[in-house]
């Protein structure tokens, strides 16, 4: 595992360039942990679980996107997927099926900028559309369950991210919403 990390943090050092402060855009993925949204799946599914059925999660999952105005400020924003399903354990049916997809506008701060690290926080906030669909033996128990839709508020904040490399830049968040408590991936700058 040391030797793989070293690999990686080689590449991304060797892919850096001199004017790598020069580029404005950059484009990246990644994957968090305890979104708000898996939050509230927890909750929900714990009912589910309760009445025996076994819950997954998934996400979030995402892309950002940021324009530098200035060596300081950049502005962008953030797309996130992250969702749950609940499964009964005597019957193996899917009970319940759960999507979060958020859009958030956002501004990033650099307070520490160097060629091959820098550290900075984030402030997101947008609209997350979310959707249940109740299915298979929890619809034939309640025959008043429906599906249901959600348009509601949720924000990122992020208090501190770490990023190093080059042209492409890996990186480590720590904050809350929808993002995740923690979250990691990739960037390029361009």
């Amino acid at each position: 595992m040391k030797k793989f990390f070293l690999m990686v943090v080689a590449v991304m050092m060797a892919t850096m360039s001199a004017d790598a402060q020069d580029k404005k855009n950059e484009i990246g993925v990644f994957h968090g942990i305890e979104s708000a949204s898996n939050v509230v799946s927890y909750v929900t599914s714990g009912f589910a679980a309760a009445a025996g059925d076994q819950s997954s999660w998934w996400g979030p999952v995402g892309v950002e996107y940021y324009y530098h105005i200035s060596p300081v400020v950049a502005v962008g924003g953030v797309a996130v997927f992250a969702g749950c399903d609940a499964v009964d354990n005597e019957t193996k049916t899917k009970d319940l099926n759960e999507t979060f997809i958020t859009v958030m506008p956002s501004v990033k701060f650099n307070w520490l900028r160097k060629k091959a690290f820098g550290m900075y926080s984030a402030l997101s906030a947008g609209v997350m559309f979310a959707s249940v669909s109740v299915e298979g033996e929890a619809k034939a128990q309640d025959p008043n369950a429906k599906d249901e839709t959600l348009t509601t508020f949720m924000f990122q904040a992020t208090a501190l991210g770490i990023e190093f490399g080059g042209n492409v830049r890996g990186f480590v968040e720590a904050g809350a919403g929808e993002k995740g408590i923690l979250c990691a991936g990739l960037r390029y700058r361009f």
